[in-house]
C-alpha cells in the first residue's frame, strides 16, 4: 500500500515497504539484535509465511511489528526497549508519518558454540 500527500508542489507518496526497510535498517543498529539467525536466510519468512518486519499505513500513522533474535548475553527487554524507540524515531524522522506502535517480539537467542559459530536458540 503508498500513502499519498499532497503538497502545493504536487504530491509525495511512501510505501509500506520504505516503512519497512528503515524500521529494519532501525532495529539492526541496535546492539545483539538481528532480525534472523545468519544461517537462516529467509527460511524464517518462508516457514511462517511472515516477514520479519511488518507495517501497516493508516491515514497519516503507521504501527509497525518486528520479530528479532537477540544474541546471547544480552537483556532481551532492555534490547527490544531500544529497538521501540530507534524504530519509531527513525521512520518519523524520515517518512513524516506518526508511528502509533512498534511491536517487538522476541522470537529467539542466537548461541555462539565452542567455535564462534551461530547457533540458533542452543540447537547444535
Amino acid at each position: 500500500m503508498e500513502k499519498s500527500r499532497r503538497n502545493t508542489v504536487g504530491s509525495i507518496k511512501v510505501s509500506e515497504n520504505v516503512i519497512v526497510k528503515i524500521a529494519g535498517t532501525a532495529a539492526l543498529e541496535i546492539e545483539g539484535v538481528s532480525l534472523r539467525p545468519a544461517e537462516s536466510g529467509d527460511a524464517i519468512a518462508k516457514l511462517t509465511g511472515k516477514a520479519p518486519v511488518r507495517a501497516r499505513i493508516s491515514g497519516e500513522t503507521a504501527a509497525i511489528k518486528l520479530e528479532v533474535f537477540i544474541d546471547e548475553g544480552y537483556n532481551a527487554v532492555k534490547a527490544a526497549e531500544s529497538v521501540q524507540k530507534s524504530v519509531k524515531s527513525a521512520v518519523q524522522n524520515m517518512t513524516g508519518f506518526t508511528v502509533t506502535k512498534v511491536d517487538v517480539s522476541v522470537v529467539g537467542v542466537c548461541f555462539k558454540d565452542e567455535d564462534g559459530a551461530e547457533v540458533k536458540n542452543g540447537e547444535a
